[in-house]
């Protein structure tokens, strides 16, 4: 085993991940029946989409069956490394953004790029009506989105807002009353490589918020943090350490990822 490879494994056998909240039903028992968390994404040869704690990840068609399991157990992953570093106090906050991304970046993915950026919202200015509406406009204008992935994000967006099960899951990992966070991602093959994008939101508002998708920001201010990353996948590292994540994931089975009908 090489020292990379032996590094990544062993973070992941000593990386504490977020224990099981009171109440959840075992995704272990639903895996049982799609077989690996990669099929909440969708079929090869079909975008698709899920929700993973508090990422909606987008795929292109272009994903092969074990890609789309590679980006389910890296997200689940660190969303569960995040979730349990940051502690309630800073589970909606930039500080969870960071453990995610330092996260992903010890478990066979390399960065590409790292950019944060400020803005403020005011409801009666932005032009945006809720707060998806206002990542989506983030998302339309990003030059470093291409026309498909751009497509797929706002196509997940505006319909995970229509399925109220869906956004009641969605809901339970980014509202935090008058603090509120959540990310886009898209993933998809480019010259044979895997690679993900991200394009993650914290909003601290000036009154409660009860769920960021479709709460009206008329009568809202919030200053927000955005986070955009790019990063692209070490196959081989990541097809080393594979078994080793699930087994991670598989024994803290708890309810992070469902699919997204697009």
């Amino acid at each position: 085993m090489s020292d990379d490879i032996a590094q990544v494994s062993k973070y992941i056998a000593s990386t504490n991940l977020a224990p099981i909240q009171a109440g959840q039903y075992s995704r272990a028992r639903a895996l049982e029946e799609v077989g690996d968390r990669g099929k909440f994404l969708g079929e090869p040869g079909e975008d698709g989409a899920a929700m993973v704690g508090a990422t909606l990840v987008s795929v292109l068609a272009n994903l092969t069956g074990l890609n789309r399991r590679d980006v389910a157990n890296s997200l689940e992953f660190s969303s569960r490394v995040a979730t349990n570093e940051v502690g309630e106090d800073n589970e909606h906050t930039a500080e969870y953004w960071v453990a995610f991304t330092r996260s992903i970046l010890q478990i066979g993915w390399f960065r590409q790029s790292d950019q944060w950026s400020s803005d403020f919202i005011n409801g009666s200015t932005t032009g945006a009506e809720n707060f998806s509406d206002y990542v989506i406009e983030n998302v339309r204008r990003d030059p470093l989105y291409s026309d498909a992935e751009k497509e797929i994000v706002i196509q997940a967006l505006t319909s995970l807002r229509s399925q109220a099960e869906k956004r009641a899951f969605f809901r339970r990992f980014t509202a935090g009353g008058s603090k509120g966070s959540f990310g886009v991602n898209t993933a998809t093959v480019t010259s044979g490589a895997l690679a993900m994008r991200f394009s993650a939101f914290a909003f601290n508002c000036s009154a409660v918020v009860d769920d960021y998708l479709i709460f009206s920001i008329k009568n809202i201010t919030a200053d927000v943090q955005k986070n955009n990353v790019d990063v692209a996948a070490n196959q081989r590292t990541i097809d080393s350490v594979r078994s080793q994540l699930e087994a991670r994931l598989d024994q803290a089975a708890g309810d992070f990822i469902d699919s997204v009908d697009i």
